[in-house]
């Protein structure tokens, strides 16, 4: 065959036809008042009065070592402080700052993000403070300082209005009952409501619909402007707040468009994208400039891709086309190469195209794909390998190929063998099956025989879930062992002990790069690192979720999980904080 690998290979199958803030250690005062209230870190676990996150934050010390982001395509509620806009979605409440125009870290489940559903929120016009509302309590939250203040009251909270005398203390109507609750958490009941000429109250959606009444007639004319290959969507307005010190400054949350910021006297609206565009990641890319985040198919509203800047400044959302529609698409593969992303999903094989005008063109079984469930994709300059549930085949990058009935489909290989991963090592093209790792060299010459490493580990026979390479180690894991392979010889294949799934339950992803090797899977996240030999175990407690699958760059790793995408700091030996 001509190969210079200078190790020993048999035909495979010869009988057959898958930010940021800096996280600071806050000396805060414990009140003792019937238990009722609790000052803590937003970056500390901690139950608190009225609920927290149930996940240990003893594995993490600072904010900025991991954050957590969900989706905030719909926005339940705007309040708006001199310095902060505070917009709460799904994934938690995001926090924008006016005056350095910048995101900061949002307010999630790991950093002290109580559960319940938010029925009130209230920016405080004393301070750059977010009150807002729960079932059972009444939180102050502090971006500044990254302080989270809960007091518990009773009944459900639905108004919140600030004191114009004295310290400014809230005034929060729940049941029916009015309580005062001072700056640090001390609460005393009111005897009925307070005189409207006593107290600030924070604008919301209904009184900036009497203000600007152009909001209700004609929103969408503000809103949105349709691109003429999208659906026609019309998404409703939500919530929305006046700024308290600047003259039309509106900022409005949408039902699936996320946030704008309104200039009513000029009608033109700005939309400030920050997170997720559908809850989930099912598989992630990385960019030269940052990562795509391809969904899970959780959201019948929208769904598409998902880019971020590393700093988590910069964010765009590509939902589908009307001819290639993304909603509710789960994805379980995702690759870019040049101006391309790859999106191998459960109804075919997508390619979008991610300039402006973000075409789509998709392959399903019509086409002549084995199977629509890609679980695999490997680009090229000229065409991509697919894997599926019932064999490989390779795609054209041009539909100028003929005959064009095949819309660029080559031969299949692999007939009926489920393919769970490719790997590209030079013009070897690696692929994980049911039966374990095969290769088949030259394969974009054309191709030769389909081979295999030989040995006696019976782990090379087994199923293998992922593939990875990096500079002269492929990485190949099974259920219940990760492989080392040499693509090039010199050594058999051996097995990553310091790899060891049981950390992490069923494997879904394994890499590697120059400084570590991880392997992910339903329980965390395992990571070795290549000089130093320390491992870190990352529990799919502290990720929020199992890990569906693992990026990393010099900086950061980024983690896709149901609960959305999380980035990890990075240490100098590979490993993260």
């Amino acid at each position: 065959m001509g190969l210079d690998w200078g190790m020993e290979l048999s035909p495979a199958f010869p009988n057959r036809r898958r930010y940021g803030l800096t996280g600071t250690v806050l000396a805060c005062l414990t009140l003792l008042v019937s238990g009722a209230t609790g000052c803590v870190p937003a970056g500390a676990a901690g139950g608190g009065a009225i609920g927290g996150s149930s996940a240990a934050r003893s594995a993490f010390g600072r904010l900025d070592e991991r954050q957590r982001i969900g989706s905030f395509s719909t926005i339940e509620a705007v309040a708006v402080t001199r310095r902060f806009v505070f917009a709460g979605g799904s994934g938690g409440i995001a926090v924008y700052d006016r005056l350095r125009d910048v995101w900061m870290p949002p307010l999630t489940r790991d950093n002290g993000f109580m559960d319940q559903q938010i029925t009130v929120m209230a920016g405080d016009p004393v301070e750059d403070a977010l009150w807002f509302g729960v079932p059972g309590g009444v939180a102050t939250y502090r971006p500044q300082t990254e302080q989270l203040q809960r007091t518990m009251l009773t009944g459900v909270p639905d108004v919140i209005a600030f004191d114009r005398r004295g310290t400014g203390d809230a005034m929060v109507r729940a049941g029916g009952s009015w309580t005062r609750v001072s700056r640090i958490g001390l609460t005393t009941p009111m005897n009925g409501a307070p005189a409207a000429n006593s107290v600030i109250v924070p604008s919301n959606l209904g009184e900036l619909y009497q203000r600007y009444p152009t909001l209700r007639i004609q929103p969408q004319s503000l809103l949105r402007n349709q691109s003429p290959n999208r659906p026609l969507q019309q998404f409703a307005l939500l919530s929305g707040a006046a700024s308290p010190d600047r003259v039309n400054d509106v900022w409005l949350g949408t039902d699936g468009d996320g946030l704008y910021r309104l200039d009513p006297a000029f009608l033109q609206a700005q939309p400030l994208r920050f997170g997720l565009l559908e809850p989930g990641v099912g598989a992630l890319a990385l960019a030269a400039d940052g990562v795509w985040a391809a969904g899970l198919g959780q959201s019948m509203r929208r769904g598409g891709l998902s880019f971020t800047t590393p700093d988590l400044q910069r964010w765009r959302w590509i939902e589908g086309t009307i001819g290639v529609p993304l909603t509710g698409l789960r994805t379980y593969a995702l690759a870019t190469r040049a101006n391309r992303a790859w999106l191998g999903t459960a109804r075919g094989l997508v390619r979008v195209f991610l300039d402006g005008a973000n075409d789509m063109t998709a392959w399903t079984a019509f086409d002549g794909l084995p199977d629509e469930r890609v679980l695999a994709v490997a680009p090229r300059d000229d065409g991509v390998w697919v894997g599926t549930p019932r064999g490989v085949v390779r795609i054209s990058d041009s539909l100028d190929t003929k005959p064009r009935e095949t819309r660029g489909l080559g031969a299949r290989l692999l007939e009926n063998v489920p393919v769970y991963a490719l790997q590209f090592t030079g013009d070897t093209l690696w692929m994980g099956t049911e039966g374990g790792v095969v290769a088949l060299p030259r394969a974009e010459a054309g191709g030769g025989t389909l081979l295999r490493p030989l040995g006696d580990d019976p782990a090379l026979r087994r199923p293998v879930r992922s593939l990875a390479y990096s500079d002269s180690v492929l990485l190949a894991a099974t259920d219940n062992a990760v492989l080392a392979v040499a693509p090039r010889g010199g050594r058999a294949p051996q097995r990553v002990d310091a790899l060891n799934l049981v950390h992490v339950g069923q494997v879904t992803r394994v890499g590697i790069d120059a400084r570590a090797m991880w392997a992910a899977g339903m329980n965390g996240l395992v990571i070795v690192s290549r000089t130093s030999g320390a491992v870190r175990v990352v529990s799919a407690v502290d990720l929020g979720g199992p890990v569906l699958d693992v990026v990393a760059n010099t900086d950061w790793m980024w983690i896709g999980t149901p609960q959305g995408l999380v980035r990890l700091r990075r240490s100098s030996d590979g490993l993260t904080y």
